[in-house]
């Protein structure tokens, strides 16, 4: 009991030693501190009252209309050439043209073939594949070159032709 009133007197006097001593300076300075650098209130501008706009169709065009959206006139375009939409695509259709690598051919009498590698892989392409991602098609087989055939759009739903090449490339 005599030890259990020992430390109560302990705690007591502990917690005094705690209280602020010898801060005034302190209390001083943030009194200080707050007289000069007090907040002033932000006025902002006033915002100029925009008057409201109802929009009242009349004779007047549908925002909404999407037909005016649209430029491609269907009968316009029936008779420009366009690519083949519906056919299945082939493997090397996957990678962009610049990926692809030409890396030699292979010649068995009249028949050419390349060798294209991709991702890796050595495809081999004959006159007539598909490849790209533009809708290309292999065109000529040459010692040092594939010619291709791409079809690009273009605005308005038209199609444009646009002819490329892949290169055969040494190592050195």
């Amino acid at each position: 009991m005599r030890q259990l009133w020992f430390l109560s007197a302990l705690l007591l006097l502990s917690m005094t030693a705690c209280q602020q001593q010898g801060s005034d300076d302190l209390q001083h300075w943030m009194t200080d501190i707050r007289q000069r650098h007090h907040v002033k209130p932000v006025s902002l501008p006033q915002v100029p009252q925009i008057p409201e706009f109802r929009y009242q169709a009349g004779e007047r065009a549908d925002p909404f209309d999407l037909s005016k959206l649209s430029t491609i006139d269907p009968a316009a375009l029936a008779n420009t050439p366009q690519p083949d939409l519906g056919r299945s695509r082939e493997p090397l259709e996957t990678f962009p043209l610049d990926s692809l690598r030409l890396i030699g051919n292979l010649r068995r009498g009249k028949e050419v073939v390349a060798l294209i590698q991709a991702d890796k892989l050595i495809h081999t392409v004959r006159v007539g594949a598909h490849l790209g991602q533009d809708l290309g098609k292999v065109v000529a087989i040459s010692d040092k070159t594939v010619d291709i055939d791409e079809w690009v759009a273009e605005g308005g739903g038209r199609w444009v032709r646009r002819q490329t090449q892949l290169v055969l490339q040494e190592k050195k």
